[in-house]
């Protein structure tokens, strides 16, 4: 009999301590960086769950927010040390009560709701003249037992305390890359990562940052190009991301053997009404047949050489070793595909016997468009590699060609370290490289003029020639 009673009571104490365990937790975090902001005559509320608190939920479903809320300096609403049965009036106050686990939410444990004007007991508009400061805390629940968190921060909007914050720019994201994968069917769609800057993260406790993908197929348009900004889908925010063009109605099929697929992606915040705010592109990811061979490219290049491969830039002659260096024919080819993509223009080559070592119709092209020259006794020496001042030139003659408001301003640049080496004809370019960061040369106050220049290395020159020309680009009527 003792050790039958010994027994009982083992058990007891055990389902107890399991029911403590599983159900009955000892304390709850409480919400983070609770956030209230006016969102075209609605409050909306951001707070961010502890993930500990995530795990009560993934347990059972029995975790509750519970939202107290005051108007100016007034009395709280649910003003109880502890929840309780009856602290809430589960009909009335809906819109201040409800379990976690049905609200959505981002990668970093980020949720929103909204209050309308009849929440705060108002038959119109909220008034943002007042001040609606509000806290938040959760409570778990379990079999009649509640335990509740401490109060989240205080976040008020309305009266002096203004709309609400939002961004004034975003960080572009970072790193983005791309792997096929396939579903259980076998069905290939693209699997994106990338990473968030810290402050973009910071940013989204706040207001909702979405993501927006961008995509494109060979050299068709992106799908930006193609539709405005408020009707480009976006996705929560993230550091990944699952994409189906056929689901999204973007591409019939995906065939990854014939084409090439690239994608950028964006942050997007887009209140219902003010200012929205947009980051630039992130780097350029490609997924299907490869414009080049990546493993036979510099690390630091390949993000321009994306950008240049989507340009068309990269010929069959460079895209086997870009490490190596560019003959003068070999840029010649780069900028005229260069010209012809920005301007949408066929170049016209010139008559064939121009030099007499060389007849490519492409380098007749950049003959006729200015960017290229001879080396005298009518000869262009294709095979020459281009010296870094001669690509300085021939790059800011591309550019020349290109735009008719182009203007090669120099001001404020000093001489570089080995300014003797540079010929006459180049000093300007090579500073103007240098002015708009193009290639700053040695980083040491060296341009390197006779160095010569790598096929990866014009690439990039080209490409950032062409990112950057907002800013030396005039205004022209």
């Amino acid at each position: 009999m003792k050790k039958l009673i010994s027994l009982f009571l083992f058990l007891v104490v055990m389902l107890n301590a399991t029911l403590c365990f599983a159900g009955i937790p000892s304390s709850v975090e409480a919400p983070r960086n609770l956030a209230a902001r006016n969102d075209d005559g609605i409050i909306r509320l951001r707070w961010t769950v502890p993930q500990s608190v995530i795990d009560l939920v993934e347990d059972a479903d029995n975790v509750l927010y519970c939202i107290d809320w005051k108007v100016n300096d007034g009395p709280w609403h649910f003003d109880t040390p502890e929840y309780r049965e009856g602290t809430y009036d589960f009909d009335k106050d809906d819109a201040f009560i409800g379990f976690v686990g049905n609200l959505s939410k981002d990668e970093n444990n980020t949720q929103e709701i909204f209050i309308n004007h009849w929440a705060v007991g108002l038959d119109e508009d909220i008034d943002f003249n007042s001040k609606y400061t509000f806290r938040m805390r959760f409570v778990c629940e379990y079999d009649g037992v509640y335990t509740t968190s401490p109060f989240s921060n205080e976040a008020s909007v309305g009266g002096k305390e203004g709309q609400g914050e939002a961004p004034a720019s975003l960080e572009a994201p970072a790193k983005l890359q791309v792997e096929v994968k396939t579903d259980k069917n076998g069905k290939p769609y693209f699997y994106l990562t990338w990473t968030n800057p810290d402050s973009v993260s910071k940013a989204n406790e706040s207001v909702p940052i979405m993501v927006k993908i961008d995509f494109k197929v060979g050299n068709g348009k992106w799908l930006s190009e193609e539709t405005v900004h408020d009707w480009w889908a976006s996705d929560l925010f993230s550091t990944n991301a699952v994409f189906d063009p056929i689901e999204r109605e973007l591409a019939e099929s995906i065939v990854i053997d014939k084409n090439t697929y690239y994608f950028r992606i964006l942050y997007a915040y887009e209140p219902s009404t003010g200012k929205k705010v947009y980051s630039s592109f992130s780097n350029i990811a490609v997924s299907g047949v490869e414009p080049y061979e990546v493993s036979k490219a510099s690390e630091w290049a390949v993000p321009e050489l994306n950008d240049g491969a989507q340009l068309g830039l990269i010929t069959d002659k460079i895209k086997g070793n870009l490490k190596g260096d560019i003959t003068r024919e070999e840029f010649a080819e780069v900028a005229v595909r260069f010209y012809e993509k920005v301007t949408g223009k066929k170049a016209v080559a010139a008559p064939a016997d121009t030099f007499t070592d060389c007849t490519n119709p492409e380098v007749l092209k950049a003959f006729t468009l200015g960017i290229t020259t001879g080396v005298g006794g009518g000869k262009f020496a294709p095979d020459n590699p281009l010296p870094r001042q001669q690509m300085a030139a021939m790059v800011t003659r591309t550019m020349a060609a290109c735009f008719d408001n182009f203007t090669m301003d120099v001001s404020g640049v000093e001489d570089f370290k080995d300014q003797d080496l540079i010929q006459s004809w180049a000093v300007q370019s090579t500073k103007f490289m240098a002015k708009y960061k193009i290639t700053l040369g040695d980083g040491k106050g060296n341009f390197l003029p006779e160095n010569n220049c790598t096929r990866e290395q014009a690439i990039a020159f080209l490409v950032r020639a062409y990112n950057y020309r907002d800013q030396y680009l005039t205004d022209k009527n």
